[in-house]
């Protein structure tokens, strides 16, 4: 059982919380385009790709628009303010409602390289930072994964652009692994994001990954056979390496839908996944799965939370 925690569900008509004990309950009003939460800094969320949204202690959201030129892709708290990503792909740091934009990113070696797939412009897709929150990730779509080592003042670029990233992730206790879903695989690096591996495949039925997350001691990841294809599936994988393991025990041969960006969050041994309208979980690192809700709107994130104070 996931109780007492509570599940965050980004959805096209509003941001809901869903628990064992109780129906889902709506936190936040709107279309919520980006959500992620972090166990030491709190949560963030996208309304309408124009106002940020933090969970206070307690469950309550302030939300305030952000003034910028283009939508709001894309978020990340961090201990300096909120770090967001836009449809432009650009990167502002929001503090205390002020977004202040981090010129360095503008220029990033390699960037006039960037191209669009499936959006009129390349974005940022996914934010992430080390456990030591000294090393600040970023994945564009489509222009590989720069990293940032001095707290996004200077960005340089890393993996090939044509890897196809869609989501990098931090470990959220090893400080130096990173990982990557990409349409090639699943990139790695033990260095903070500063050398990557190449992509890791073996156990996959397809190569196409668009979501990961890091239930204790594994990697969890998202596989299509592209981004429209059939078959969808969940797969495992322990944290050190070896062959991927598909996920079926509690869930259909197929999943309804892929599991996108944003929709794949873990903590411990729980992990959920968000597709289509249901949201798939498990208590033990993705080896078996139940469904924790379904019938909900069409999802675009989920975020395991804290559960409200009381």
């Amino acid at each position: 059982m996931l109780v007492p925690v509570t599940v965050l569900v980004a959805t096209e008509a509003g941001l809901l919380a869903v628990r064992d004990d109780a129906a889902p309950t709506t936190e936040l009003a709107g279309r919520i385009t980006a959500l992620r939460v972090d166990a030491t800094f709190g949560g963030c969320a996208v309304v309408d790709g124009q106002a940020l949204a933090c969970r206070a202690e307690g469950g309550s959201w302030a939300v305030g628009p952000v003034a910028l030129e283009a939508p709001i892709t894309a978020v990340l708290a961090t201990g300096r303010g909120d770090l967001v990503g836009t449809a432009d792909a650009r990167l502002a740091r929001v503090v205390d409602g002020r977004a202040e934009p981090l010129g360095g990113f503008d220029r990033l070696a390699g960037r006039d390289q960037w191209h669009a797939v499936g959006s009129r412009t390349p974005y940022v897709r996914s934010l992430s930072a080390t456990a030591t929150g000294g090393t600040l990730l970023a994945s564009v779509h489509v222009g590989g994964i720069p990293r940032s080592a001095d707290d996004g003042a200077s960005w340089a670029p890393t993996v090939d652009i044509e890897a196809d990233v869609h989501e990098v992730r931090a470990h959220p206790v090893e400080p130096a692994v990173v990982m990557a879903a990409a349409a090639a695989g699943l990139l790695e690096s033990r260095d903070e994001g500063a050398r990557w591996a190449p992509p890791a495949t073996t156990g996959l039925h397809a190569t196409y990954l668009r979501a990961l997350a890091f239930p204790t001691g594994a990697v969890v990841v998202s596989a299509s056979d592209g981004p429209f294809g059939p078959r969808p599936a969940l797969y495992r994988r322990a944290l050190e390496g070896g062959p991927f393991e598909r996920c079926t025990d509690g869930l259909p041969e197929w999943l309804p839908a892929i599991v996108d960006t944003g929709a794949l969050d873990a903590r411990g041994d729980q992990v959920v996944a968000g597709t289509a309208g249901t949201v798939f979980a498990s208590e033990d690192g993705g080896a078996t799965w139940r469904v924790l809700a379904d019938e909900l709107p069409p999802i675009r994130a989920v975020a395991i939370a804290d559960p409200p104070a009381g």
